[in-house]
Order: structure tokens, then C-alpha cells, then sequence
């Protein structure tokens, strides 16, 4: 999967399809609403969003970094982490329940193995733009935007810049 987005076409059916409207939306339209996206190199995908999490101030503590690793169960994550994986996982897979979600504090996420339908409220048109971000994708995300994940086979880095993450299912 390359690295693109588009509009949503807001049809019913699997979220984890692609959804494609034909309305691409240039990647540095997300830069200017405050959503950044870039790619890093591999093979060493996670040591290498480690470290640019570290340039940008990221603190890469067990409080504040966090693997979403939905290849395998999440052995060794918190109760909070494993409970909004599979929130994300189940959504990913039933579009009764692919709801948008709000995280408060600023974060940025890394795609490190995998793939990602990322779909980000558009404030300005009132629509989703859907970004397919493949491994070794690195976006921001600032707080308070409204977006929405399929995701079923990924592993991503989180990073947040404060130790407690206030993940709020709409």
C-alpha cells in the first residue's frame, strides 16, 4: 500500500476496505490542518521512529510510548492499551461499530510493520479523508482531532509527550 489519501466515499460496508471517492487529497493538504505526514527508512523501522520521536522532543518512557501491535495479542501492555487495541481491531472489522475517536494530548504514531486506513475528519469541508499509511509512515496527530482507524494487521509506535493518554470513543 502506498502512501496516499483521498476522500472518503461514505458508502456502507467493510471499513477495512479501501473506500476510494476518486478525490485524491494532496499529503501536504494534511500538513496544513496541523497533521504532518512523513517516511522514514527501514530496516530498522522501529529503531528509526524511536529516534525521530527523540528529536522531536518525544520522551521515550514506558508511560509514554506505546506499541499497538495487532499481529499478536498484546502481552506485556497495559489494561488501557489492550482495551483500545481491541476497540480499534473490532471497529476495523464491523462498520456498526467503526466510530470516530479523540485523543486528547498531542501524539505521534509511526507504522513500523503493516499497514493502516487512518480516516481524519476534514474541519474545514466537514468530511473524512481517509490516508493509507504503510509501514514506515510517520505521522502527528494534535489533540483533539476526530479520526478513525481499520486496522487489522499492524504495528505501530505511539508517543505522546505527557505520561497519561485520554482516549475518548465518540
Amino acid at each position: 500500500m502506498p502512501l496516499h489519501a483521498y476522500h472518503h466515499d461514505n458508502k456502507s460496508g467493510d471499513p477495512g476496505h479501501p473506500h476510494h471517492s476518486s478525490h485524491s487529497v494532496p499529503i501536504d493538504y494534511l500538513g496544513s490542518l496541523g497533521i504532518p505526514v512523513t517516511s522514514f527508512e527501514g530496516p530498522d523501522f522501529e529503531g528509526n521512529a524511536r529516534r525521530i520521536a527523540k528529536e522531536q522532543g518525544y520522551p521515550l518512557t514506558e508511560k509514554s510510548t506505546f506499541i499497538w501491535d495487532l499481529h499478536e495479542p498484546l502481552n506485556g501492555s497495559s489494561p488501557s492499551v489492550k482495551h483500545h487495541a481491541h476497540q480499534i481491531r473490532e471497529a476495523s472489522r464491523n462498520e456498526n461499530d467503526f466510530r470516530k475517536f479523540i485523543i486528547i494530548p498531542d501524539y505521534l504514531v509511526a507504522i513500523i510493520a503493516g499497514s493502516v486506513y487512518l480516516d481524519i475528519e476534514d474541519p474545514l469541508k466537514q468530511t473524512w479523508i481517509r490516508v493509507e499509511l504503510p509501514t514506515g509512515t510517520l505521522l502527528h496527530i494534535p489533540a483533539g482531532v476526530s479520526q478513525r482507524a481499520a486496522a487489522e494487521n499492524v504495528k505501530a509506535l505511539m508517543f505522546l509527550k505527557v505520561t497519561r493518554s485520554l482516549f475518548h470513543v465518540v
